[in-house]
């Protein structure tokens, strides 16, 4: 390998991953001299793609990996004069208790023809800060997006409809009822109406600071909203983690503040054209 140059840098990043390519960027835009090292034989870091064999020898690779020991002590100085301080660093691997099964002693046909992602394919709102760090970054040459060309629930009876997200799509819905349609858009236009205000800087009533510090499922229900919206909302456009109805056992509960920026943020999103 040829020898890099200069031997001295502003900043050392360990990975290549989307978060230390982001950063190695924003630092050399800042006129910082950056190395990136990634201890993988692989640029991506767990954010690749991978062939089917590639895939598979990674898995393994990592399966070797040995469980975190933590390292002893550092000694502790009392010179002041020093500007730095020791930090125990213990490495973890990513992946743990994996199970690699082959149903064939042979690769797949035309199993080069595709790839896997290692951590499953990323989803961003158009309208998040996220996308506007990648563009000025310049991350997006190095990186491939697909537009969403459709998002869709899955009903009480497993079948698949499309989220009623937009004004034109809750009157194109089939599956909702006319009452349910008029609350959805009465619901939409109440989030609309407070995102204005706020936005204007001219106070909103519209919902009460009580309202916006409850859990947003609470919300919806003090405003009669059916099980089915509320399952809309809540998974389909909000997108929660975890069940917000149990409570008990809810690792994230959602707090209407919250999830009313959240309705705000793929509103905004839907439409949007990005010049990558």
């Amino acid at each position: 390998m040829e020898r890099i140059e200069p031997s001295n840098f502003d900043l050392l990043i360990i990975g290549t991953g989307l978060p230390e390519s982001i950063l190695a960027a924003a630092s050399s835009a800042a006129n910082k001299t950056v190395l990136q090292l990634d201890p993988n034989p692989l640029y991506g870091s767990h954010y690749a793609s991978l062939p089917l064999q590639d895939f598979i020898s990674f898995m393994e690779s990592q399966q070797l990996q040995s469980e975190p020991s933590s390292n002893p002590q550092l000694p502790q100085t009392d010179d002041d004069s020093q500007n730095y301080a020791c930090v125990s660093v213990i490495t973890r691997p990513l992946y743990s208790s994996l199970e690699i099964n082959s149903y064939s002693s042979e690769p797949l046909d035309n199993s080069r023809k595709f790839f896997l992602d290692l951590t499953g394919p990323r989803v961003l709102l158009c309208s998040d800060p996220m996308i506007d760090l990648i563009l000025k970054t310049g991350i997006n040459q190095y990186m491939e997006f697909k537009s969403v060309d459709a998002s869709f629930m899955s009903n009480a009876e497993g079948k698949l409809g499309t989220v009623p997200d937009s004004r034109s799509a809750i009157f194109k819905d089939r599956s909702l009822s006319f009452t349910e349609k008029n609350q959805l858009m009465r619901f939409f236009k109440l989030v609309q109406g407070h995102f204005l205000s706020e936005s204007e800087s001219e106070g909103s009533d519209l919902i009460s600071e009580e309202d916006l510090e409850s859990p947003f499922v609470e919300f919806l229900t003090k405003l009669g909203l059916s099980q089915k919206l509320k399952s809309i909302i809540l998974y389909a456009i909000v997108m929660a983690n975890y069940d917000q109805d149990n409570m008990e056992v809810c690792k994230d509960i959602i707090k209407t503040k919250d999830g009313i920026n959240y309705l705000t943020l793929y509103h905004s999103s839907v439409g949007r054209s990005i010049p990558f």
